[in-house]
């Protein structure tokens, strides 16, 4: 199954998945419903994760040749991505990195303020650091799939601007920047939060093609 998938498949689904949410969302008359933990949006998330973590694995067995895994091997990334993105899907499903921030200001016993709440933005960054130092370590495996990089490189950018939105969304006042009057707060911060979740499942989409063109380089 996974050597049907095409890059357009991602988008798609990435596609649909929003503009279901967005039509539950306006028939439920909560316009973010869907946009929320447990929602369309985090289950389809988690699936373009999964679906990453098993093509890299995948990748990482033709490459192997049968051969065992060793440390010193830069082939190794292929099992340290695909093992990443199975951490990614899990921290969707079961909000790791959200309970995490939440644990973090119960033992420093501190309240949480428009500053420290952007501890999960940082946590969300700090995997993109680690995912972006594994990938330079292995930079020589990595090489060999020039039609993957700029996948990579697109999903990185979406990455960043994802926590730049949730980072804003977190402080109340960029609603004056918005363009929305005082009145209409609640509408604002839907918008910011479909806004957010969207540029995260097309960081997403351009993750998963970018392996899935990968995995297809390996059969030519």
């Amino acid at each position: 199954m996974l050597d049907r998938i095409r890059p357009i498949h991602a988008f798609i689904t990435a596609g649909l998945a929003l503009v279901l949410a967005i039509a539950t969302g306006i028939a439920l008359q909560d316009l973010d419903h869907q946009f929320r933990e447990s929602g369309i949006v985090t289950y389809t998330s988690a699936a373009l994760l999964a679906l990453t973590a098993a093509t890299s694995l995948r990748i990482g067995r033709l490459r192997r040749e049968g051969a065992g895994w060793s440390w010193r091997d830069p082939r190794i990334v292929w099992l340290a991505i695909g093992l990443g993105f199975v951490w990614l899907a899990l921290d969707d499903l079961a909000q790791i990195h959200e309970n995490l921030d939440r644990l973090l200001h119960r033992l420093a016993g501190i309240e949480e303020t428009p500053l420290t709440d952007r501890l999960d933005d940082l946590i969300i960054l700090a995997y993109g650091l680690i995912g972006a130092g594994v990938m330079w370590a292995c930079r020589s495996e990595l090489r060999r799939f020039p039609q993957m990089l700029g996948w990579l490189a697109t999903g990185a950018a979406l990455l960043v601007l994802q926590v730049a939105i949730d980072a804003l969304l977190n402080d109340a006042s960029w609603v004056l920047f918005s363009g929305f009057s005082a009145a209409r707060p609640d509408l604002a911060h839907d918008l910011g939060e479909i806004l957010e979740e969207s540029v995260k499942l097309l960081a997403e989409a351009a993750f998963l093609s970018g392996f899935i063109r990968a995995r297809h380089s390996l059969a030519v």
